[in-house]
């Protein structure tokens, strides 16, 4: 019973255990809506491309989307549902809509395809009020993004405004500022109460400077936001600014993927080879591949000349055994030799036999073979202690020079190792991160960067292959006062 007990809690533990990593991993989920082919106005060109380009993006960064095209009311409210359901306790939800949106009388209207917007009535049945998106987006216990490309020129707006000029309402083409709620980012594809443009390409200007900018890893989102606010502006000649409505406590990164900068400021000071050659395979074009290729190289040798310490290191552990075995042995024979030469010179190895003494009569000699046995013992004894003695001393003089040999080995391994030993450098300066989409504009800022030591004064240095066979030849103790010099120009 015991035994099925401890079972059963080992099962629960390994159940626990296997739960943490999905525990642990944040959710990020959004809802992507692209309206265009409307039935009572004329459609949008980009709106569909729009959100299929937003959606695909966000996927790509790890974002579980729900998304639709051409959505009319009940569509628009099924899609609302099902997104508020999936960002219960999330960590990271966003809500992005490309199509017709209004204000009015101070409140935000996003319009389905089949509305017919031309009173009061068609404005609270027919069309879906943003503070209900509001409402969906406060399900996520994390960070709530809101993104709206629906600020263009509304056909809407003015049979709106036509039938509901005498009764006091307010219409309006834009959006109206949103208030802003702790841990919400919204963003608006042109300032409050203007119109953004569709676009002659593929996407709005807005959507498409936000999808290049979700594809640079490592941009917080007020970063990456101001950057689509700046790119915007210089695509329309200053006609159409983003507007940015921030309230987060802190930092949030849509696209959370490391840049190589980022990976190599990690990783540069590692011993770690196999980092090293991930680096180069997902950053091949990297300004950091020439460093990483160079450790790498310097972590191999390294890692050679470690297994061979090893090898020596066992070999003279096993010649030390063996050697140890014969001390004891010889130490051991020369104890027993000892003893018996002990014994032979007391008498106690053979003591005579006594005889009654006769008076008058002197005491019988031993024999002289007995005598003579007895010399040429004690000698045979003398002569195995002395054989004994110089077997333990020749032994002892072995174990010192084999300890002398494995100093001396040591000694030299280490003086190889100190030409691999890598010092990173004390402070870099970041470059860009590589594009993976498209190359940066012209006008983009860039960021200042510092090459590395090992590409300072290139034109004054050695070539790389010359500095690595010189390299070589210093660690093979082959090198000549030239090439030391050459050596120091490597460096």
């Amino acid at each position: 019973m015991a035994a099925i007990i401890r079972f059963c809690a080992l099962i629960a533990l390994l159940a626990l255990v296997a739960s943490v990593p999905a525990l642990a991993e944040e959710r990020r989920v959004a809802l992507v809506i692209g309206n265009s082919a409307y039935k009572n106005a004329p459609a949008l060109p980009n709106t569909v491309n729009d959100a299929r380009d937003m959606a695909a993006s966000l996927r790509r960064v790890g974002f579980e989307v729900v998304d639709g095209i051409d959505l009319d009311k009940r569509g628009m409210d099924s899609a609302l549902t099902r997104f508020a359901r999936l960002a219960q306790d999330a960590e990271a939800v966003m809500f992005y809509y490309a199509g017709h949106g209004f204000q009015f009388n101070g409140e935000n209207y996003l319009v389905p395809i089949e509305a017919r917007v031309d009173d009061e009535v068609s404005v609270q049945y027919e069309t879906t009020r943003l503070a209900d998106v509001v409402t969906a987006l406060n399900f996520a216990k994390g960070v709530k993004i809101m993104v709206l490309d629906a600020c263009r020129n509304n056909p809407f707006v003015s049979q709106l405004a036509k039938k509901q000029a005498t009764r006091g309402f307010s219409v309006g083409n834009g959006l109206a500022p949103v208030a802003r709620a702790q841990g919400m980012v919204i963003a608006y594809a042109t300032q409050a109460n203007d119109v953004a443009a569709d676009g002659a390409g593929r996407n709005s200007p807005f959507t498409a400077a936000l999808v290049q900018e979700i594809q640079q890893p490592g941009l917080e989102v007020a970063t990456l936001f101001r950057r689509v606010q700046k790119i915007v502006y210089d695509t329309t000649g200053g006609r159409q600014t983003p507007e940015l409505s921030l309230s987060l406590l802190g930092d949030f990164y849509i696209n959370r993927e490391e840049t190589d900068a980022d990976v190599w400021r990690r990783i540069r000071a590692s011993d770690d080879a196999t980092a090293l050659k991930a680096f180069i395979q997902r950053y091949p074009q990297s300004f950091f591949v020439l460093d990483a290729r160079t450790r790498l190289d310097l972590i191999e040798r390294r890692s050679l000349e470690s297994g061979e310490r090893e090898r020596l290191a066992r070999e003279f552990a096993e010649r030390e055994r063996v050697l140890l075995e014969r001390l004891e042995r010889a130490e051991k024979e020369r104890r027993q030799a000892a003893i018996d030469l002990a014994k032979r010179d007391s008498g106690e190895a053979a003591a005579p036999v006594e005889r009654p003494q006769v008076p008058g009569v002197p005491p019988a000699a031993p024999p002289v073979a007995a005598r003579v046995d007895d010399k040429a013992e004690r000698e045979r004894l003398a002569t195995e202690l002395s054989k004994r003695e110089s077997e333990l001393a020749a032994l002892e003089t072995e174990r010192a020079r084999l300890a002398d040999e494995r100093r001396a080995q040591e000694q030299a391994m280490a003086a190889r190792l100190g030409t691999l030993i890598i010092a990173p450098p004390a402070q870099e300066v970041v470059p860009p991160p590589v594009p993976l989409v498209a190359p940066q504009r012209p006008d983009r800022l860039a960021t200042e960067r510092k090459p590395s030591e090992l590409l300072v004064n290139q034109e004054s240095k050695p070539k790389a292959s010359l500095c690595a066979e010189i390299l070589l030849k210093a660690q093979l103790g082959e090198i000549s006062a030239a090439s030391r010099e050459q050596l120091k120009q490597c460096r």
